[in-house]
């Protein structure tokens, strides 16, 4: 379920913010060097600590890999509370993404960035992250969820959804693993420049790895696949869960943002505690 998660989640994370993709892949370590907007990571930092304390508060078990959570109504209700509140900022930044996209030409895979053009969308991308959070905590903590019940509600909805052989879900993985494997050639592009530091390579070699990663994940959602590892009474859950969010179908539309989820991701356990520290979020699993 978790690959399931990573895949669409992140995945599809990546599809929407591919207009300063590749300005990103393509002057990644320039924006580390300089460090984006240093503002915007002082703040999540402290995002960091918040989630972990609003984990502590609102202590929530997830269950074990493979399994599926059966949904509750009440739980599901607040849980689409949180989203309705927090995705007008995201939606707001989408906007500036894709002005950036038509300023910059990120459609053209052979554009080749300027340093400022780098740096603009290294700040946009780590603003974008930090001001959705702001909003993501603010709306956990008025409801009442942690980051860790919210995201494995994520991931069980999405698992969910897989498992239902949803077609939404499989154009939306499709979708992203074109947009990906489009990155993965800029990249390879990237790779083949003698001049590389070392440390350039490293940093373009991981980015590499990543969507590689990504793509294959991607593609198991895109096939249909993704449910192929649940057990039936997994798979009884799934459909059960299912049944209830169609119940509540014109507000799980939002589901459909799952870019929205890739830059939330992180603080809901020790392992995914890191994971928006970068332009790329937890663009890692």
């Amino acid at each position: 379920m978790k690959k399931v998660f990573i895949g669409l989640g992140i995945g599809c994370g990546v599809l929407i913010l591919g207009v300063i993709a590749a300005v990103v892949v393509g002057g990644v370590w320039v924006a580390k060097k300089a460090g984006g907007s240093i503002e915007a990571v002082q703040k999540m930092q402290v995002q960091q600590k918040e989630m972990a304390e609003l984990n502590k508060s609102h202590p929530f078990e997830a269950p074990a890999e493979g399994d599926v959570l059966p949904l509750r109504e009440e739980r599901l209700l607040t849980y689409l509370s949180v989203r309705e509140s927090a995705l007008p900022v995201f939606t707001t930044y989408e906007e500036k993404s894709k002005a950036f996209q038509e300023e910059h030409d990120t459609k053209n895979a052979d554009a080749n960035p300027s340093f400022n053009a780098a740096m603009e969308a290294a700040n946009l991308a780590m603003g974008m992250m930090a001001d959705v959070r702001t909003a993501y905590i603010a709306s956990l903590k008025k409801n009442g969820m942690s980051p860790n019940e919210f995201q494995t509600i994520t991931s069980t909805v999405y698992a969910s959804m897989v498992a239902e052989g949803s077609e939404a879900v499989q154009k939306m993985s499709a979708k992203a693993v074109e947009a990906m494997q489009k990155q993965l050639k800029m990249v390879d592009g990237k790779l083949e420049n003698a001049k590389l530091s070392a440390e350039e390579r490293a940093e373009l070699e991981e980015s590499r790895t990543g969507l590689q990663e990504q793509i294959e994940a991607l593609s198991d959602a895109a096939n249909g696949t993704g449910a192929e590892g649940l057990s039936d009474a997994a798979k009884q859950a799934a459909a059960a869960n299912m049944a209830l969010l169609k119940k509540h179908e014109e507000r799980v539309k939002v589901m459909a943002n799952a870019a929205f989820d890739g830059f939330v991701l992180g603080g809901a356990t020790d392992e995914l505690s890191g994971a928006g520290a970068g332009a790329d979020g937890e663009l890692q699993d």
